[in-house]
């Protein structure tokens, strides 16, 4: 748990706040608030995505004592769109995370597909492969490690 990414309270409640404002529920969909989209579904996004700790947190840095409608807004519409994707990939992130959005929109998560190594034969068949093999081999050269 030394790995772990750490945001501290001040920035968690920022975020709570401007969740309110992007996920407000409805429709069926409880709100980001509901799901703690704040809470442990935020650690859940920092653990398979470290590198994102640091850009939300200058965004939250940023943003923190404005009003939330005020600073969504402001985010979506700047010119530089990189603090209003990193919040809009952590937040939307996390939301698809929690059991009861994915219970809400009939979304188990991901589940594994066999793959059948004869499918290729269909491919071939069907002639989806017909044009490449028309083209024949191209190919890039890879480069070489010094």
């Amino acid at each position: 748990m030394s790995d772990m990414v750490v945001i501290d309270e001040a920035a968690r409640a920022t975020l709570a706040s401007l969740v309110d404002v992007m996920l407000p529920g409805g429709s069926g969909l409880p709100s980001g608030r509901e799901v703690d989209v704040a809470g442990r579904l935020l650690d859940d996004v920092l653990t398979a995505r470290p590198d994102l700790a640091e850009p939300l947190r200058a965004v939250l840095g940023a943003v923190g004592g404005d009003d939330p409608s005020t600073a969504v807004r402001a985010l979506s519409n700047a010119a530089d769109r990189s603090a209003h994707d990193v919040l809009a990939l952590v937040v939307a992130g996390a939301y698809v995370m929690a059991p009861a959005v994915g219970a809400a929109l009939s979304y188990p998560g991901q589940e594994p597909k066999p793959v059948n190594p004869f499918d290729i034969n269909d491919v071939v068949d069907d002639g989806l492969l017909d044009d490449v093999i028309e083209r024949g081999s191209i190919y890039r050269p890879t480069p070489q490690n010094p």
